[in-house]
C-alpha cells in the first residue's frame, strides 16, 4: 500500500511528495519547504531513505542540500541531472532566473530502473534527463514537470529542453495505466488521470 503526503506549493516552488511505500522517500525539494516537510516527518515518525529529484531545475532542488542534511537522506537523480547539480551549473539549473546561485550538491546517480515498487521512467523534454516515477500496481504517476493536470506540459524553451523529446515522453506516458497523478506543479489528480495525460499529448500536436 502506497501512501503519499502532498505538499502542494504555490508561487515559484515545486510540489513536494513524501512517499511511504516499501521504502520511504521524498520527491523533489521546493523552495522554502524544508521546515514544513520536516515537521510532518517528525510528527508522523517517518524516516526517509532517500530524496529523488525529478530534474535539475531550481524550483525543484533549491533546498535539497539543506533537506538532505536535516533528515539524513542522500540525494538521487538521473545521470545528466546529477552531473549538473554536482557541478552547480547555474545556467541549466536556471537558478540565475531566481537571482540565486546553486550550491554544488552531493548527488548520487540512479542506477536502477525501479525503487520501492516504483518504475523509474526516463521522460526527457523539459530537461534532457528528467524522470517520472510509476507504480504499476496502484497506477500512480509522479511526473515532475513532464505533464500537469488538465493537459499541461513542461516548458521546452529552457536550457536542455527539447519539444520532440517531450512529445515522445508524453506519448510513452499515455501507454501506461494512470489513475492518480502527482505532478511538479498544480493539484493532485486522484482518479482518471490518464485522461489528463492524453490531453497533454493532444496539446502537443499543435507544436
Amino acid at each position: 500500500m502506497v501512501e503519499i503526503k502532498s505538499f502542494i506549493c504555490s508561487g515559484f516552488s515545486s510540489n513536494v511528495f513524501v512517499v511511504r511505500s516499501e521504502q520511504n522517500f521524498l520527491v523533489d525539494v521546493g523552495i522554502g519547504t524544508v521546515a514544513k516537510v520536516q515537521k510532518y516527518l517528525k510528527e508522523n515518525d517517518v524516516i526517509i531513505d532517500r530524496i529523488i529529484l525529478t530534474h535539475r531545475h531550481y524550483d525543484h532542488t533549491a533546498d535539497a542540500k539543506e533537506m538532505s542534511a536535516e533528515i539524513g537522506a542522500p540525494l538521487f537523480a538521473s545521470p545528466s541531472e546529477a552531473k549538473a547539480l554536482i557541478e552547480g551549473d547555474d545556467h541549466t539549473i536556471i537558478s540565475t532566473a531566481f537571482g540565486r546561485s546553486m550550491p554544488k550538491l552531493d548527488v548520487k546517480t540512479l542506477t536502477s530502473d525501479s525503487y520501492a515498487g516504483f518504475k523509474i521512467l526516463s521522460t526527457p523534454g523539459h530537461t534532457d534527463g528528467g524522470i517520472s516515477l510509476y507504480h504499476p500496481e496502484e497506477k500512480i504517476l509522479i511526473s515532475g514537470d513532464t505533464v500537469f493536470p488538465s493537459g499541461g506540459v513542461g516548458r521546452t524553451d529552457l536550457p536542455t529542453g527539447n519539444i520532440t523529446h517531450l512529445k515522445e515522453s508524453v506519448e510513452k506516458l499515455t501507454k501506461i495505466e494512470v489513475e492518480s497523478l502527482y505532478s511538479g506543479h498544480g493539484p493532485v489528480v486522484s482518479e482518471g488521470a490518464g485522461r489528463h495525460i492524453r490531453r497533454s499529448l493532444k496539446f502537443l500536436e499543435y507544436y
